[in-house]
């Protein structure tokens, strides 16, 4: 049981702010094609506003953890806040291309720390059956920001202009930093000891170690790629529905619905088959079975000339990739964490920065490639799910030797 008496923040407050914080990952999709245009640039720079980000996401992760727990949770989360907010501000006023980029970076900073110090937040201050259930309702804010942020920022688009995405996120937030600046007390109080027993050479040394690790490289490899084919899909997708295709910004919207539904379902499948002992390597795979079938599919719309069927192929695929990345990403991280029992902390935060690295390199890849959006995007889908399913085949190698050894 949790001894600290600290009372927990509102759950409400924690899933807002999640929401709010992630939101600004989807929410001006749908203008990309009109920021490409005002500001002169192609499709590549104006993706750098979605890569960078991702960049910069991966880069905080791995420290924005260690710098709570020597400077506070409350200064951390209520000044990265701010932080978040001042940027949305000035993207929303910003008249050049690198200002919008560099604030995309420091918008980073503030969905890094409420993603990771909340968390450390919730165990601070609760004991294992609240976490479990609060963490679990965290889980809403991740679910509803790709569902919800696409089309409110599609309807923002069409009624006024890509701007007002980042108002709308800046004005949102506002009143929740004044609810979090009363309802968020600070809840380590081993600052002073931490700080004394602190050394960064130790932290450095320790990623180091899991680098050198074969496996974790592999599980890396599984997870990185399969995020960096979503991603791809999530930088070319405006250009190549609304600029290739045709469709409406709040038609093309509505296909983050269906994206989401499909990871809600990839995640009851998984849930479903931990619940019957099914191995997690064995989940992993069936999660990279799915995403070659998705890739068939996608494969298939090279065939067709018909326009709404090449859409229905390219949706349809692309749920089956989403619906992939919910049964590979947790049963990897059980996987990491039990292989590193002595640095399974440096090992998830290791992972999770290669997840955004790959985001990052998806988002590039798609975006520099000379072809129509559709096919960058089939492309970049093979290039990745081939390199996921060369690390799933590693892993497996590896398993069938561990079991040979023991046997």
């Amino acid at each position: 049981m949790n001894t600290n008496s600290v009372r927990p923040p509102p759950v409400i407050l924690m899933v807002l702010l999640l929401f709010s914080t992630q939101a600004c990952t989807d929410i001006f999709l749908s203008g990309l094609p009109l920021i490409s245009r005002e500001f002169g640039v192609s499709m590549g720079v104006s993706n750098l506003t979605i890569s960078v980000y991702n960049y910069s996401q991966a880069f905080f992760v791995l420290f924005i953890g260690i710098v709570s727990e020597l400077w506070g949770r409350r200064s951390v989360v209520l000044s990265c806040l701010l932080v978040h907010i001042a940027a949305s501000v000035w993207i929303a006023l910003c008249t050049t291309m690198p200002a919008m980029i560099v604030m995309r970076a420091a918008q980073a900073l503030g969905s890094a720390a409420i993603y990771i110090v909340l968390r450390l937040v919730i165990k601070d201050t609760m004991d294992k059956k609240a976490q479990i259930h609060a963490t679990g309702l965290l889980v809403l804010g991740l679910v509803l920001s790709p569902i919800l942020a696409p089309v409110l920022g599609a309807w923002i688009v069409k009624v006024s202009n890509w701007r007002n995405c980042f108002w709308a996120i800046a004005l949102f937030e506002v009143p929740l930093f004044a609810w979090a600046w009363v309802a968020v007390r600070e809840s380590n109080h081993r600052q002073k000891e931490f700080r004394a027993e602190f050394s960064m050479k130790t932290h450095v040394l320790n990623y180091c170690s899991v680098l050198k690790n074969s496996y974790f490289l592999s599980l890396a490899l599984i997870v990185g790629s399969a995020f960096a084919a979503f991603y791809a899909f999530i930088s070319i997708s405006s250009f190549m529905y609304i600029n290739q295709y045709g469709i409406k910004e709040t038609d093309y919207a509505y296909l983050f619905i269906g994206i989401a539904l499909a990871y809600l379902l990839g995640n009851r499948v998984m849930s479903k088959l931990n619940a019957n002992n099914v191995a997690p390597q064995h989940i992993v795979g069936i999660g990279i079975y799915t995403s070659l079938l998705g890739t068939t599919v996608i494969l298939a719309q090279i065939f067709t000339r018909d326009t709404l069927l090449t859409v229905g192929l390219m949706t349809v695929g692309t749920c089956l990739l989403r619906l992939a990345t919910a049964l590979i990403n947790p049963p990897v991280q059980v996987m990491v964490t039990n292989h590193f029992r002595d640095q399974g902390a440096h090992a998830l935060g290791l992972l999770t920065c290669i997840q955004y690295c790959f985001a990052g390199i998806g988002t590039m890849v798609v975006s520099d490639l000379s072809f129509l959006p559709s096919t960058n995007f089939t492309i970049s889908t093979v290039v990745f799910i081939t390199l996921s399913l060369t690390g799933y085949l590693f892993v497996s190698r590896k398993a069938l030797t561990n079991r040979s050894v023991r046997g």
